[in-house]
């Protein structure tokens, strides 16, 4: 496979571009790929592995959506960050490729996200504005580790955040102290679980790594409306607008057995009300996968160079990955056979439900 940066996205797609002999399609569909709160702002960073499998098992075209606004608040406006983002992707990827080699228009086109991004998903499929911003109807969604906490429940610095962002729209001082307590977030992570799964690998206790978490943080705070001190839209309404607007019927949920967090459960009930269930349903295609793993097992990194367990992980403070220091072959085929579980299975689906599209 091979990365580009086509408008603003991260996207990886297979290096053959030629045309199968026995005529099938060059590409067999377009991924549309949202990560998790920080580590979605740096997808190939931090999904590499994980895009690469679907791209060159998939022979799939993967644009991975970074969001900025996935950090803040606001939650509708990460929705329409993403569809926009992936919209232009898809223009300018054509133009770079060739109508003749690429157009996402021709192709069947299925969401994958991860974590908080998983939200994001839901809302760029459920607000009219959104779907008609992203400019391509979905096949399918696949659902890796859904949650959608309450803010302070899930990331309770964000209570800090909201009063930052409202301090300096109104071009207080006071703002600095405030996102100064946010330097202690590292400490935070360190006793946190909550923390340590939804912000991933990318918040460690090095250094270079917490000044860039930082800054993504004060940029955030700096630029974003205000919007309370709870996500918007908060989980009831996100829940109610799935019930009500939610327009994709097919769709696969993934979970881990070793992740604390996950609310995949509650998701499938109000998917399946609305879409499979005999009485209420309206008509689609359902199904959760439990698999090995934690709510990091989408950001493991490439652990080929670790097969003699010399590696030291040691300080990323990520639940899951601490332990990759000492580990030895045995662990690290372990945690890579989860990935790859995890690919599979997205595979599979994903190409059953784009042959269906065609």
């Amino acid at each position: 496979v091979e990365w580009l940066r086509v408008g603003g996205c991260d996207v990886c797609l297979p290096t053959d571009r030629r045309r199968p002999l026995d005529g099938s399609p060059r590409f067999t569909a377009v991924v549309h790929f949202v990560g998790g709160v920080f580590v979605g702002s740096i997808p190939k960073r931090s999904y590499g592995p994980l895009l690469e499998g679907l791209a060159s098992r998939g022979r799939m075209v993967v644009i991975a959506t970074p969001l900025a606004g996935l950090s803040g608040m606001d939650h509708y406006k990460a929705a329409y960050e993403a569809a926009f983002k992936f919209s232009s992707a898809c223009t300018e990827l054509k133009g770079e490729l060739g109508g003749d080699v690429f157009d996402a228009d021709e192709l069947p086109v299925v969401g994958v996200a991860h974590s908080l991004g998983c939200k994001v998903q839901m809302l760029m499929s459920a607000l009219s504005e959104a779907r008609s911003a992203a400019g391509r109807r979905r096949a399918a969604n696949i659902h890796i580790s859904f949650n959608n906490f309450e803010a302070k429940q899930s990331v309770p610095i964000l209570s800090d955040l909201a009063d930052a962002q409202r301090q300096i729209q109104l071009g207080l001082n006071e703002a600095a102290p405030i996102l100064g307590k946010v330097g202690a977030f590292a400490d935070e992570i360190s006793k946190n679980k909550n923390l340590q799964d939804i912000f991933g690998p990318i918040a460690t206790g090095r250094a270079s790594e917490v000044a860039d978490v930082l800054n993504k943080i004060g940029q955030v705070a700096a630029n974003t409306p205000p919007v309370g001190e709870e996500f918007a839209p908060d989980p009831a309404e996100t829940m109610s607008l799935l019930s009500s607007d939610y327009a994709v019927s097919r769709n696969l949920v993934v979970k881990f057995t070793e992740d604390t967090i996950d609310q995949g459960i509650d998701l499938c009930k109000g998917l399946r009300t609305k879409f499979t269930d005999k009485v209420t349903g309206t008509g689609g295609r359902l199904e959760l996968r439990s698999l090995p793993g934690t709510h990091v097992t989408p950001n493991i990194p490439d652990l080929s160079d670790l097969a003699g367990g010399d590696f030291n992980f040691e300080g990323l403070g990520v639940d899951g990955l601490g332990d990759f220091g000492s580990m030895g072959k045995e662990r690290v085929a372990e945690a890579t056979n989860e990935q790859n579980a995890l690919i599979d299975v997205i595979v599979d689906f994903a190409l059953e439900e784009a042959a269906l599209d065609r």
